[in-house]
């Protein structure tokens, strides 16, 4: 595998984890944080980062740097990606990806025209569990799923200055939660979704918090799925097929997935480490540097397309965001 330089931008929690599983195979070259007040001094020290900049702009400006994961917040998530494709560095950024559907279509082109990989860091597409139940449903022939079920569901406390819960940081269920339900949703459909239909019940900030969303394909493979921010719910993704379902939970970084046939006997598939959950997204973007290809990049679009459409659906758009 190629070694390349990685750059930080961005120092809250999810980085902070990110560094400190970051693997041997690649080399974590530099941080930065916005308005810094120390925080990137402290942050490489932290995690041994040879190189702490003043700001987004002085890392993005440093030819050494090859790889720039984005741990900011998704309402900063354009803006710091577009920056760092002008820069010419490809670009892993948390998810949601973006905000919508036109932030998205704008970057994806940005970086076709300047040869540059854009990929989203959603574990779904980069686990091995997900690669081991390709390889099982080509073996058992189970064709295309007939339905999909999915559910998450948490507990935010009602703190209007929760990340989760402010506009202002495009806070709600949809772009936190809901990218893990719809992403495993399309992980498992053979081709593009659309909506038919959904429903959305705000919390008292005005973000979403309970939603259900019906989608479905050319061949009618269909999704439920149910959202909660500040509710609990169970959080399983069941595929069924002709010829039985499979049963993931927690599928965010599954390891673990149950198939069950038509004779109720239950078949366990097992892949992967759901601690090297991070290392799977960085080697697999190193690979998709070193080939110049990204597969998980269709699965990105199509998830923003149906986010956009639900946005749309609810009337619900977040300060300052005109391309919804």
């Amino acid at each position: 595998m190629t070694t390349y330089n990685w750059g930080i931008i961005g120092t809250g929690r999810i980085a902070d984890y990110f560094a400190e599983v970051f693997p041997t195979s690649q080399h974590l070259y530099g941080v930065a944080a916005h308005k810094d007040d120390g925080r990137a001094a402290a942050f490489a020290a932290k995690h041994k980062v040879a190189h702490a900049y003043p700001d987004y702009a002085s890392l993005l400006a440093d030819p050494a740097i090859d790889i720039v994961y984005v741990a900011t917040t998704h309402n900063f998530h354009y803006d710091n990606i577009k920056a760092a494709l002008n820069a010419g560095k490809h670009v892993l950024a948390e998810k949601a990806i973006t905000l919508n559907e036109a932030q998205l279509d704008e970057l994806v082109l940005l970086a076709a025209q300047r040869r540059l990989i854009l990929m989203e860091a959603q574990t779904i597409y980069h686990m091995p569990l997900y690669h081991a139940l390709d390889e099982f449903k080509a073996a058992h022939q189970l064709g295309r799923p007939k339905m999909i079920q999915v559910a998450f569901g948490t507990h935010v406390p009602n703190d209007p200055e929760d990340r989760l819960l402010n506009p202002q940081l495009a806070g709600g269920a949809m772009l936190d939660i809901g990218i893990y339900a719809l992403s495993f949703a399309r992980r498992f459909m053979t081709e593009s979704p659309t909506l038919l239909a959904t429903q959305m019940v705000p919390t008292a900030t005005g973000v979403d918090d309970r939603s259900s969303l019906l989608l479905t394909t050319a061949h009618q493979e269909q999704a439920q799925i149910a959202l909660a921010l500040q509710t609990n719910l169970p959080n399983r993704g069941v595929v069924a097929y002709e010829n039985g379902y499979l049963t993931i939970t927690d599928y965010g970084r599954a390891t673990t997935a149950i198939f069950t046939g038509l004779d109720g006997k239950n078949q366990e598939i097992e892949a992967g480490d759901n601690s090297l959950a991070f290392v799977y997204e960085i080697e697999d973007m190193a690979n998709a540097v070193t080939t110049g290809s990204d597969p998980t990049l269709r699965w990105t679009r199509d998830t923003m397309t149906i986010i956009t459409a639900a946005r749309r659906a609810w009337g619900v758009t977040y300060p300052d965001e005109t391309d919804l």
